[in-house]
This record gives C-alpha cells, structure tokens and sequence, in this order.
C-alpha cells in the first residue's frame, strides 16, 4: 500500500510539472540519444565470441501467450518470442526481407504465386521437422485466426519436402514481408498432441534458445539448444526476460546489474542513465518499425461525438504535439502528424499540415454541433510515461471545452478493448513501417482484428488493396502517399503525435546483438554474447 501510495504521489508530482513547463513556455532542448559509453568501455574490439553467460533483459510489459503467434495481438512482443521462434526471413538494415528458414522465395505476380525454398536439415524443438508440411500448417494457423496478414491467400501447395508454393486470389506485393515476419513458426505436432491453452505457455520452435519457464508477472526464461540448426552457435547459455511494469524500480534494476539490458523505459530514465558513461544507449535510426504514439477515438460508435469528421479534424487542432515533444519527452522522439516519421520515404509533403490552433478547434467543434464541448473517456495504458502523458492531452482539450476522463487501464484489459470496444479516446500505440497497405491493413482496415471500434471509409479500404496489388515500385509508393492523405486529411481516423527512436539501455558488453540495427524490437539472439 506504501508503494502504491509513494508512486500515485510521483506520478502526480511529475504530471504537474510536466503541465506547468507546457504553460510556462520555458525553453527546451531536444536531445539526440547516443552510445554513451567512453572509448575504453565499448569495447570496439572485444576479441573474438566468446561462450557462456545469460542475457537478462527487462520489460514493463509481457506478453498474453508465448507460443501461439496468431493469437498475438501486438508487435511489441516479437522480440520476447524470437529467441525460441524463428520465421522464413528477417529485415535487413535497409529494411529488405532476407532469407533465415528459407533458403530463398521467388515472387511471380503474372501468376500471383510466391513460392518458398526451405533451408533442409531443421528440427522443431521437440526433434520434428521443420519442413514444407510445417510451413503449411503455421500459415492456415493463421488463416483460421482470420488474421488480416494471410488475406487473400487461395490455396497452399506442398511441391516437395521443401518446396512450398502460395496460391494468391490477387497479387499482394505486401505478402512476403507479412509472411516472414509475423509468422513465427511452430511445431505443429507439439501443438496437435498438447493443445492450444498447452501451447500459448510452451512455445516449441527452431530457434536457439528453447523454452524453459514462464512465472507470470516476474519473468521467462530460455536455455541454451544445443541442437541449434545454425553450426557453433548461440553463443549464450540462456535468455531471461524479467518483468518489471515500475519504470524506477526498473532502472534501479539495471543500475544495479541485475539485468544487462531495459526495454521500453520511459525517455526521463533514458537520458538520466545516459549521462553515467558505464552505459550505452542505442536507438532505432533506420526508421523501420518505429514505436509511434497518440490518440485513436471511437470513430466506429455512430452515437459517439467522435464519429463526427469535424469533431476529429478538431482534435487535430487541439493539441500542440511539438511542444510536448520538446519539453515533456525531451529526446528520444519526433514530432510526426502521419504514419511513420517525417522523414520517412512514405511520407506525403503534400498533404495538409494541422498547426496547433485552439481556436479553430473550438469553431469546429461548434460547426459540428458541440459549441459549449461534450465529456469523453481518454483510456491510458500503465507505465509511467503512458500514465503521465494523457494528463497533458487532457490539459489541451479541457482548453477546447472536450472534458476528458483519464481511465487508467492495465495492459491485459487494453488488449481486450484493442480487439472489440472501447469508449472515447484511446492512447494509440503502435510499430510503423514504409510498408502501408501491411501495416495499416493490421490497424485500420475492416479486416484488422486491431483498434476495431473505429469508422473504416471505403477510400482507405481501396487505397489499401490498391498498394497490395501493385507490381511496380512507383504505384506502390503512389498508394503509400494517397493513403496518408486520406486517413489523416479527408478521414482523421487517428492522430499521431510522436515517433520515438525506441532506446534501449545496455551494458556495453553485450555484443553482436542487433539491438535496433534494422527493425524494431528485431534482434538476433542466437549471435549476441557476453564480452568478459
């Protein structure tokens, strides 16, 4: 109850500070997050690889299931699964999908067939074998999920032990790349001989590291498989993931070597801890799968003010996102008002800008019939920073005359609404990628099992398929380009405020990790080790 009580005073201690910097207007820096460590302690040339130790990692979230990836709603995840399951490519650092199971594909839109050559000699951790039959098996997983990432799928054929060919209804030029990252795969007789309950708890895949335990709430736990496919490696001895939702307690548990990494610490830690020259921080600078943030309403509900254009276009008007970037974040994020970064190749110039103009909001706000405002729900996800930042939102809509209620909501409970209904606001949370019609596919279209309770136009639909079909560079980029203008200047269907360059706190001998080199909360376990 003391700690409960010491960390509500905190939270309300930081929130009012954060909202007086914003009113006061004082100056504020934006820092650029670095590899903090001095010449000697980052180790530049640690030597050769070298085996044993544990890699131990914390994180304020932890995953609904580990070894059933239909069921995972959201991508934050994958890294905590990827040291046990593998998929048929990875993304390189220039955001190209190269081959990992699969020893190479070959895309044919005349025919619209993909088809994949497996790598040969892959077993399952439970001595099966990964093969065509298994790859397969994982995609209709899939399918029955009726996840949006399979869509449009016709058949599957087994050519050979390994050879498998995807039969496609249209061309979908997004399909490799949804295949070969977000279907981790399986073994399929573990799961048909366990269950599925069995399997959300017990993943069983090919990776480097195999299952070993799961205590709820505190961590999970990987060991070493000796039978790793990929000759001489991993190097560690296991991986362990530690919970810890409080981001002090956290830090503290990092500073005292309890853990060599931290995930998702709010960006306050990030720069305190970057300042001690013992640490390194590394940042996502590819601008692929970037973490961006704001506020998704409840378009979808016809008796919500929400569903009304002009209340949402107001929204755009109402928060001033460049300020709160600046003197709340104060480094590590990026002011953004479309899906991905400003300076991402899909970004439309072109499209209109919504400057911070309280007025405009308020007039229409009165244009859509809501002169004197209305009260809405803004639901915030746990973890400091989440939990400090829809204060401040609240603060700029009060100022509108939206009163909004801030509904803490904790992790399991947000996931559920995520996937059917929720009331008002929500606080968006989501990976990015240049990649358009896959992406926003998962998030804002009638297929999503995503942020459901939100108004789909036809024109987003449209422009989504148009992306997928195209069988050229230049009309898919032409479909990236339409879509942000019409999801955020004719439909407002969300707001973004921020991209963060997603930190990561390390010791500097944590080595050959690939920690944030190409795709967010993409690494590679089975080459990471510990430098003595």
């Amino acid at each position: 109850m003391v700690k409960s009580k010491l960390k509500f005073l905190y939270l309300n201690v930081m929130i009012g500070l954060i909202i007086a910097v914003i009113l006061s207007g004082c100056s504020g820096s934006k820092s650029t997050t670095t590899d903090s460590a001095s010449s000697s302690q980052k180790q530049e040339n640690p030597g050769n690889p070298q085996y044993g130790g544990v890699l131990k990692i914390s994180s304020p979230i932890e995953p609904a299931n580990l070894g059933l990836p239909p069921e995972q709603v959201g991508s934050g995840f994958v890294h905590m699964m990827t040291p046990v399951l593998e998929t048929l490519g990875k993304f390189d650092e220039k955001g190209e999908m190269q081959p990992l199971l699969a020893e190479k594909w070959e895309m044919d839109p005349q025919a619209k067939t993909i088809t994949y050559f497996l790598k040969k000699g892959i077993k399952f951790h439970d001595g099966t074998d990964f093969n065509a039959e298994a790859v397969k098996w994982n995609i209709e997983l899939f399918q029955q999920a009726k996840r949006g990432e399979v869509d449009g799928i016709k058949s599957i054929d087994v050519v050979d032990e390994s050879t498998v060919k995807i039969n496609l209804a249209d061309w979908n030029s997004s399909l490799n790349n949804a295949l070969c990252f977000w279907i981790q795969m399986i073994s399929p007789t573990a799961y048909e001989k366990n269950g599925k309950d069995w399997a959300t708890t017990h993943p069983v895949g090919t990776g480097a590291f195999a299952f070993d335990s799961w205590e709820r709430g505190v961590s999970i736990k990987y060991k070493k498989n000796k039978n790793y496919w990929q000759e001489g490696l991993p190097y560690l001895d296991g991986v362990e993931y530690k919970i810890i939702p409080d981001a002090m307690t956290a830090s503290a548990a990092f500073q005292q070597r309890e853990v060599d990494a931290s995930f998702y610490l709010p960006v306050d830690r990030v720069l305190e801890l970057e300042k001690n020259d013992q640490y390194k921080v590394v940042t996502l600078t590819t601008g692929l799968g970037n973490r961006e943030n704001g506020l998704i309403p409840n378009s979808g509900n016809p008796d919500s003010p929400w569903a009304n254009v002009k209340v949402r276009e107001a929204l755009a008007y109402a928060i001033d996102a460049k300020t709160i970037v600046e003197k709340v974040l104060k480094g590590g994020y990026e002011v953004t008002d479309q899906w991905g970064p400003m300076t991402g190749s899909s970004y439309n110039k072109d499209a209109k800008k919504y400057e911070f103009n309280p007025e405009k909001a308020k007039k229409l706000l009165a244009e859509a019939g809501y002169p004197k405002g209305f009260k809405t729900k803004l639901l915030s996800w746990p973890g400091l920073e989440h939990e400090s930042l829809p204060p401040v939102y609240q603060s700029y809509l009060k100022e509108v005359g939206i009163d909004a209620e801030v509904v803490p909501v904790d992790t399991a409970r947000m996931y559920d609404l995520i996937g059917t209904k929720w009331d008002g606001l929500m606080y968006f949370d989501v990976i990015t990628s240049p990649d358009l019609p896959l992406y926003m596919e998962r998030y804002l279209s009638k297929k999503a099992k995503l942020y459901v309770n939100i108004d789909h136009p036809e024109k987003v639909e449209e422009l989504i398929k148009k992306g997928k079909a195209a069988t050229d560079p230049e009309t898919k980029q032409q479909a990236n380009l339409d879509l942000q203008k019409a999801v955020f200047e004719e439909n407002h269907m969300f707001f973004p405020l921020a991209v963060t360059t997603m930190p990561i706190v390390m010791y500097p001998n944590i080595q050959d990790s690939g920690f944030n080199e190409t795709y967010g909360n993409v690494y590679s376990p089975e080459k990471t080790w510990l430098s003595k």
